[in-house]
């Protein structure tokens, strides 16, 4: 099995360019990266919000359910598992395919610094 997370079937998945479009083209999306503070730091995609997956269940009510959220982890494992939490807890949310290795547009910092 190539992904190891058993949330891929349990939410809508987009590909980075799908992504990309909507952020840039609607208002009503927000870029939230589930990965570590220390991932974080070090690489990650300007304008991303970033609530770590191990604390999202003490922080999500900070979020807005009137936005829709583009999940995003390294590989797309942690990020699918993320939406799939949210989608629960009444959020729309989508997890991005692949996650920051298969983000193919500009980011701040590089995979290298991890």
């Amino acid at each position: 099995m190539e992904h190891e997370s058993l949330c891929f079937d349990k939410v809508p998945s987009i590909s980075p360019q799908e992504a990309k479009k909507l952020l840039e083209e609607e208002k009503n999306y927000v870029l939230l990266d589930v990965r570590t503070k220390m991932e974080y730091d070090k690489w990650r995609i300007d304008g991303a919000v970033l609530y770590p997956l191990d604390t999202l269940m003490k922080t999500y009510k900070e979020l807005d359910k009137n936005k829709k959220y583009l999940v995003i982890c390294l590989s797309g494992g942690r990020s699918a598992c993320a939406a799939y939490a949210l989608k629960q807890l009444g959020f729309e949310a989508f997890n991005i395919q692949g996650g920051m290795l298969e983000w193919p547009y500009e980011t701040i910092g590089k995979f290298e610094d991890l």
